[in-house]
Formats: C-alpha cells, structure tokens, sequence
C-alpha cells in the first residue's frame, strides 16, 4: 500500500452521521473512492499529470503527491484541484502540471480523492512515474553547405561543427537526398562513429514515442531524413534522445528538428503519455545493443 504524509487539516470527525438516522439506525458517510487511470506525460522540467475523479457527487477536491525515492516511499503533497459538480455522478477528468521538478530526476506521483466532509481517500492505485527532460527545435544543415552548424550536442543543445567530437549527429546530403549520421566527420569523408541511431518511422506527433526501442539501431549508423519521421538516438556516453523531422529545405541545405534528450542516464524514457505497470529500469548501453 502508498504511504502518504498527510499535510491537510480533516473537518472534526472522520466519521459523520447522516440525515435519515436514529440511535439504533446510524448511516455513516463513507470514505471516497480514490481517483483512478492515474498518467503522466513528460516535459521540459515539468510534468503534466492525468486523471478521473470516481463516480461521486460529494467530492471536494484532490491532492497531488510525489516523491522522488520510489514507489513505496512516503508521498508528499504538492498540490490541490478543486473538483468540479458532479451531480450525474459522470466520469469527470482532471489535469495539473508540476513545474517544481528537475530535468533528470524520476518523481513518481499519486492523487487522492477529498469529500466536503474532509475525509481524504486512500492514494491513487497505479503505479506513475516520470523523468522530465530537455526539448528543443534546431535547423542544420547540409555539412557541405554550412560545416559549422550542421551538427548537434545533445548535451550542450546548441549546433556544433560536424568536424568536432562534440557532435553527436550531424547532416549531409548526396543527390539531394539528406542523411542524419551517429557521430562527427574527419574530413575529408570518414565517419567516427559516435553512438547509435535508427529510424523509428512516421509519426503524426513529436510525442508519438515515448521510450527508445532497445534493438533496431542502423547497421551503418546513418539513416535517410524524411518528412515527419522520428529517429532515436543512443549517445556514446548511454544517454537517450529523440529528433523529429519538421521541415526539409533543399534549395537552402536545412533540415528542421524538433529534439529531446534524457538527462538521466541509460534512461530510455523520451516522453511517456501512457506509464506501464511496473517501473521501467536504466538500461546499460551494452544491454540495448545485445
């Protein structure tokens, strides 16, 4: 069962007599459902929470909770959302964001449901977690056109020059067709190879994936760039990161992506708009390429 530190006040009385009853006929206004279908989606150093209130026309509010040591460690509350009116008993869905969270960190996080008599349900039951992470857009270009900002460090998410070992990736293009290559180039054409890359193929969205397939990487690595597709990319140092093509310029040489990179190592988490069951574990670089 959820641990949880309760921070709010209860109204006197966790148990209240209501209306209809006798000394010999008490009816006992009971403790509400928790909230259910519990998800978060990840962001950049924020998290958006999910979730449906019961079947209820009695609930006050919902406190959020989180912790950053596990499951099973205490939950501390971070926030409340007032209820809306429920009188059709429907099913009723609620957001929040938390910005209080740190880009690299797993946080995992539960909802209670409170009554108007004060009476807070036990936690959430499903098991969320997430681990927020950097996003951006970037252009480069064709390592022809413009060496020094056709290549890309994850990690200092900024454009660097294809020819130096600060480039995780980097572009080049041969008749007319782009390619995002694993690595830097040492002129005058030979790859040093940095890191894996695979084509994890179209997407309507940029949060169409949210882990990193474990097997799949381009034997080459190197891969064609085509509108709308979504590449990941395992980085020399076992860090995650994800680009989604948005536009293609041939006239000019651009190639424009939308990014994102997992601070935390070995954590193949990129956004997670539907949290599996059971914790995701860090996977070492050797154990994704077996």
């Amino acid at each position: 069962m959820k641990k949880f530190l309760v921070t709010s006040i209860l109204l006197l009385g966790m148990l209240i007599v209501v209306g209809g009853c006798d000394d010999n006929n008490e009816t006992l206004d009971p403790v509400p459902e928790p909230p259910q279908g519990v998800y978060t989606v990840t962001g950049d150093s924020e998290v958006y929470i999910w979730w449906a209130g019961p079947y209820d026309n009695d609930i006050a509010e919902f406190i959020i909770y989180r912790n950053d040591q596990g499951p099973d460690a205490p939950y501390v509350e971070i926030a409340t959302r007032v209820a809306e009116p429920n009188p059709n008993l429907d099913l009723i869905f609620y957001s929040d964001t938390d910005r209080t969270v740190q880009n690299g960190t797993t946080y995992w996080y539960a909802v209670a449901s409170v009554d108007n008599a004060g009476q807070i349900s036990e936690l959430s039951a499903e098991n969320v977690f997430d681990t927020p992470r950097p996003e951006g857009v970037v252009s480069l270009f064709d390592v022809a056109e413009n060496p020094q900002v056709s290549g890309f460090s994850f990690a200092g998410k900024v454009p660097v020059s294809a020819t130096t070992s600060a480039s995780d990736v980097y572009v080049d293009r041969f008749e007319d067709v782009f390619y995002l290559n694993a690595g830097y180039l040492i002129f005058p054409d030979t790859l040093a190879f940095r890191g894996y890359i695979q084509d994890v193929g179209y997407t309507e969205n940029f949060d169409d994936i949210g882990w990193s397939p474990q097997n799949g990487w381009s034997q080459l690595n190197f891969v064609e760039i085509i509108q709308g597709h979504t590449y990941t990319i395992l980085t020399e140092d076992n860090h995650y990161a994800k680009m989604w093509v948005t536009g293609i310029n041939t006239s000019s040489g651009r190639v424009d992506f939308r990014w994102a990179y997992q601070e935390d190592e070995g954590n193949p988490e990129l956004v997670a708009p539907n949290q599996p069951s059971e914790p995701r574990q860090k996977i070492s670089k050797a154990k994704a390429l077996q």
